[in-house]
């Protein structure tokens, strides 16, 4: 068993490179090990190490007669060695051949991750995925309005004809009065206003279309998941060269894409919450001009 190691050093990460050379008949089981303090960065599949690979290295098995090649990254620390010459593989990476695989020895260690790595991600097809259904005007007036919820909606078709209603009804019965009584009883139309007040008015208070910190906190959440995915997608079955460039230049570390289960969890709520509010937001339809006649 015949091997070659290459060391290079990209910014604060190191690129490890083995080449395994098997002449012998016989499958020969190796192990890599790395002696950097930084931790190893394997390539990955499906989002977890390719096969063989661990947090200390790789063991593994070459095929007879044939030439197998590996490389992984490492974050460099700064109680590490310096790496900035001539750097000697036997301080990086410690090699040893196991002697002959076996093929019993191969199958007994079969992980989950192993499983991971076969049949990918366990996400349904989004076909597949019942869209929420907008609730019926029965369902809609029977259901109680949590008080925050209640607070920034704007009133209903209901609402309105019952405001239009009580007015016209207390129009009616003050020309009843009126006529009764006689001309001295209070006429029952409101004064006349200026225009110009009223659109003042109505300018001068607008009504927010929504919390400006609200918006502030979803747009900068939105932007860093969307930085970890990247970066993730990026490391996703990369090569060593890449995995490291990935690393370099992204704004997200290899510590922030270990919180991709519970960005995807977040989310899914955040997807269902703009669903529910976007159905909401198509059936309320209140009358805008009876609403201004009633201001």
């Amino acid at each position: 068993m015949h091997s070659d190691v290459d060391v290079t050093v990209v910014d604060d990460v190191v690129l490890v490179t083995v080449r395994f050379d098997n002449a012998a008949p016989v499958d020969q089981r190796v192990r890599l090990q790395n002696r950097l303090d930084g931790p190893v960065l394997p390539p990955r599949r499906a989002g977890v190490p390719a096969p063989g690979w661990d947090d200390d290295g790789f063991e593994g098995v070459v095929p007879a007669e044939s030439t197998v090649a590996l490389g992984y990254a490492c974050p460099l620390s700064p109680s590490g060695p310096d790496l900035s010459g001539d750097v000697d593989p036997a301080t990086v990476v410690d090699i040893d051949v196991l002697g002959r695989a076996d093929e019993t020895d191969e199958q007994d260690r079969s992980t989950a991750a192993d499983a991971i790595r076969e049949l990918g991600a366990s996400r349904p097809p989004a076909d597949a995925v019942p869209a929420p259904t907008s609730e019926s005007p029965s369902t809609a007036d029977s259901t109680v309005v949590p008080e925050s919820e209640a607070s920034v909606r704007g009133p209903t078709d209901a609402d309105v004809a019952a405001a239009v209603a009580d007015t016209h009804g207390e129009g009616e019965s003050d020309c009843s009065e009126s006529e009764t009584v006689g001309p001295s009883a209070p006429s029952a139309t409101p004064p006349a206003v200026d225009a110009a007040q009223i659109d003042s008015d109505a300018t001068a208070d607008p009504i927010p279309t929504a919390p400006d910190a609200d918006q502030h906190l979803d747009s900068s959440f939105l932007a860093a998941v969307a930085r970890r995915i990247e970066l993730a997608e990026q490391l996703d079955g990369a090569s060593v060269d890449a995995a490291a460039t990935a690393l370099s230049t992204s704004d997200a570390s290899i510590e922030d894409v270990e919180s991709l289960d519970a960005d995807r969890a977040q989310l899914r709520r955040l997807a269902e919450r703009a669903t529910t509010l976007a159905d909401r937001a198509a059936d309320a339809d209140p009358d805008i001009e009876a609403l201004r006649r009633l201001a």
